[in-house]
């Protein structure tokens, strides 16, 4: 019974996307390396920590023609923790076109957030190799 249970609570507390864990520098820092792969974000969370891309295709080519496509994607990056070291969770979430016209969720492509991940992760990295340890340094 009580294996049952642990089961049932496990597979219930899944989460989707993909994980980067323990990403070095600020937050600052890793939003910029956000908005370096995904470009100019589509929407902002008002603390800062989630950051929603414009539309793109399967292959992460971002193009204004695309939100009027049959399938459409978009990238959601949200910053976890409030302090370092952060991690990020990367989601690229499909949505296809209802008869009616609107957009619906129809499935998360896991594929492409790791393919966004391994981009924010080398653009994390070459971040870091070009900043100046007493630049980053804080008395107080």
């Amino acid at each position: 019974m009580s294996v049952l249970f642990l089961t049932g609570l496990l597979c219930s507390c899944r989460t989707d996307g993909v994980f980067l864990h323990e990403v070095p520098g600020s937050a600052s820092d890793a939003r910029k390396a956000i908005v370096s792969v995904i470009g100019e974000p589509k929407s902002t969370s008002s603390n800062g920590q989630e950051l929603v891309s414009r539309y793109h295709d399967k292959d992460g080519q971002f193009n204004e023609d695309i939100k009027n496509n049959k399938e459409r994607r978009f990238t959601r990056i949200t910053i976890l923790g409030d302090r370092r070291p952060f991690d990020l969770q990367i989601e690229v979430v499909i949505e296809k076109k209802s008869i009616e016209g609107g957009y619906a969720f129809f499935a998360l492509d896991e594929v492409l957030a790791k393919e966004m991940a391994t981009k924010i992760k080398k653009a994390l990295n070459q971040s870091l190799d070009k900043r100046n340890m007493i630049d980053d340094f804080r008395a107080f």
